[in-house]
């Protein structure tokens, strides 16, 4: 009876201990979920000596500590052995596919360049040959959707904190640049909707990024709900180990009395076997540290689980807040319309006066410019009738 008991103890702590473990593991694991990352950035004229600098690492950089030196050998191009010119590189794209004589606006967006990445975590279970199909798929995802020829660079940076590429797309469609219709808002959204999924089908577990409009607000309701999970866990846990802890404590009550036939409230147990047996249980102390702890943990996850549920009441007001000014614009934006609509209809009237008076002017000169012709005649044939 004391050794079943003594056992069962023992087992279920040490089975809690490892449930704990496990549920923690998973729970980090749902927060640190990897994202498929596409941000687009419009590129300028002015701009593309700037980025040129940063992708090929020809000028150290002073605003970026993340950059590592040390790894910059790292770094290649899928397009490139060996460093271009940016200028150069565009300029060729776009006059061997302009159809117009007219030159290129100086303010026209010349490249819509793609960052691609992931999280540290998702590129650390990869290794070397499976993160470079990652950039290598993405690359010809991106080329077949916008044009093998109108790729400029394809970058991979792997001297920073997380791996990214750098994909340079000169929007050009039928002969000439067309960037606000070729990444229009359905082409962004197909972007953050199928670039993800077409990665999966490859074999890369990543999912879908947050929208960054939402990104923040989504994100506090997110860790909100894990870390209420958590805390539920470690409850449970606690609950566990302390009644485990109980049961265990009595072993340390128990004594060796003298085996007797008659006696049948004790079961015979060898010396060693009984010292062994508390020694085994005493082990169970470890469980207060962990108790402890864990209660700690609680609290602690209670306090950033009240700071965020705060945050993020704060943010929704500051939604809410939006929500109501935008409701306002647009508002003011009918009202406006509405107006711009009316000046419309009296400059129209305004018009067809103006024309109206000018053609009775016209027509008043003319008879003005007769009347005075008639006056001279009549003055001539006076002045002829004195002078006979």
């Amino acid at each position: 009876m004391i050794f079943t008991l003594g056992e069962h103890t023992f087992t279920s702590v040490k089975y809690s201990v490892l449930y704990f473990t496990w549920k923690l593991t998973e729970l980090w694991g749902c927060i640190l979920l990897s994202f498929a990352v596409v941000r687009m950035q419009k590129m300028k004229s002015p701009d593309l000596k700037g980025m040129q600098f940063h992708n090929q690492r020809e000028r150290e950089s002073r605003t970026n500590p993340d950059i590592d030196p040390d790894r910059a050998h790292l770094n290649y191009d899928l397009l490139h052995q060996e460093k271009i010119d940016y200028n150069k590189q565009v300029k060729g794209i776009i006059e061997s596919q302009k159809v117009s004589e007219r030159k290129t606006r100086k303010d026209a967006v010349l490249v819509n360049e793609l960052l691609v990445t992931s999280d540290r975590k998702f590129f650390d279970g990869l290794d070397p040959a499976e993160q470079k199909r990652f950039f290598e798929e993405s690359h010809k995802l991106f080329s077949e959707r916008y044009g093998k020829q109108n790729i400029a660079y394809a970058t991979v940076h792997n001297d920073e904190k997380t791996p990214h590429m750098h994909l340079g797309v000169v929007p050009m469609r039928d002969g000439k640049l067309q960037g606000k219709n070729v990444f229009n808002r359905q082409e962004l959204q197909w972007m953050q909707e199928e670039f993800p999924k077409h990665m999966q089908s490859l074999g890369f577990e990543v999912e879908r990024g947050i929208a960054s409009d939402r990104k923040h607000i989504e994100m506090s309701r997110f860790k909100a709900l894990t870390l209420k999970e958590e805390i539920k866990t470690l409850s449970q846990d606690a609950n566990v180990l302390r009644e485990a802890l109980r049961e265990s404590k009595k072993v340390d009550e128990l004594q060796v009395s003298k085996p007797s036939v008659f006696d049948r409230k004790h079961v015979k147990l060898p010396v060693e076997d009984f010292k062994a047996l508390k020694t085994r249980a005493k082990a169970t102390e470890t469980i207060e540290t962990v108790l402890t702890r864990n209660e700690e943990m609680n609290d602690r996850n209670s306090d950033i689980l009240f700071s965020m549920a705060k945050d993020l009441e704060n943010e929704q007001k500051k939604n809410d807040k939006l929500q109501k000014e935008n409701n306002g614009l647009k508002q003011a934006n009918l009202d406006l319309q509405k107006e711009n609509k009316t000046l419309k209809s009296q400059l129209t009237v305004l018009m067809e006066f103006a024309k109206s008076q000018m053609s009775k002017f016209k027509e008043w000169q003319e008879e003005r410019q007769q009347e005075r012709s008639r006056e001279q005649k009549l003055a001539r044939k006076r002045d002829q009738g004195l002078e006979r």
